[in-house]
């Protein structure tokens, strides 16, 4: 943490002992005679400082949200937040419940990103496929049209010609039956097709069941944030 952190820490620090030794004295002599003066809590005056590090940059969402739960379960003192932060590994240091929202948050997280990466693999085999499909279905057209030609040639010199009309027909024969073979692998593909959209229906949905959870998990936060701050104000 810079210099004018460690300054603002510090003086929070003496304001939260200075009111602690307010609020003690008060109880020595009585309670409720000095209404001018409000003890400061630590823990709120804690969680204030974990917002200005987020908002000045000095810490990611993730250890944000794990110093915000620490800090409202009372286990983290200004000397640990000071120690965390000169070592600059308060992103690390510490670890919430595998049911934090944190780690809640984390978890949609990392489903979407694989979510992403099976959408463009996704995207990679469909168009890969559709190539390989349009060039099947090119030779398949261009064999057809070698049929056709060769049985046209083949009635036009079967009267005069028969071994050349023989030959011919074998051309044709030949084509018509890679055709054949050329069709199956286009049925196949086309399968494949209808596969690779049924998958990309089912992740568009569950992308869009975890980004609802992202939403209200964002939205839950906010009024959490929004609240405290009344409250501590």
């Amino acid at each position: 943490m810079c210099g004018g952190t460690h300054h603002i820490a510090g003086a929070l620090i003496g304001a939260a002992i200075n009111g602690s030794r307010h609020t003690n004295h008060g109880h020595s002599h009585g309670s409720g005679h000095d209404h001018g003066q409000t003890p400061v809590q630590s823990q709120p005056s804690i969680t204030q400082e974990i917002k200005l590090m987020y908002a000045r940059g000095e810490i990611d969402s993730a250890a944000y949200h794990r110093l915000l739960e620490m800090a409202r379960r009372g286990e983290l003192s200004w000397d640990d937040l000071r120690e965390l932060s000169a070592r600059g590994d308060v992103a690390t240091e510490q670890t919430v419940p595998a049911d934090s929202p944190a780690e809640r948050d984390q978890d949609i997280v990392r489903s979407l990103n694989k979510l992403y990466a099976h959408h463009a693999s996704l995207e990679q085999s469909r168009t890969e496929t559709e190539e390989i499909l349009a060039k099947l279905e090119a030779d398949a057209e261009r064999l057809r049209k070698q049929a056709e030609t060769a049985r046209k040639k083949a009635e036009a010199v079967a009267e005069r010609d028969e071994e050349s009309a023989r030959a011919y027909l074998a051309v044709r024969q030949d084509a018509l039956a890679r055709v054949a073979a050329l069709e199956a692998r286009i049925v196949a593909l086309r399968q494949d097709l209808a596969r690779l959209a049924d998958l990309e229906t089912e992740l568009a949905a569950k992308e869009a069941e975890l980004k609802a959870l992202e939403s209200q998990s964002k939205l839950a936060a906010l009024e959490a944030s929004i609240r405290e701050d009344l409250i501590i104000g």
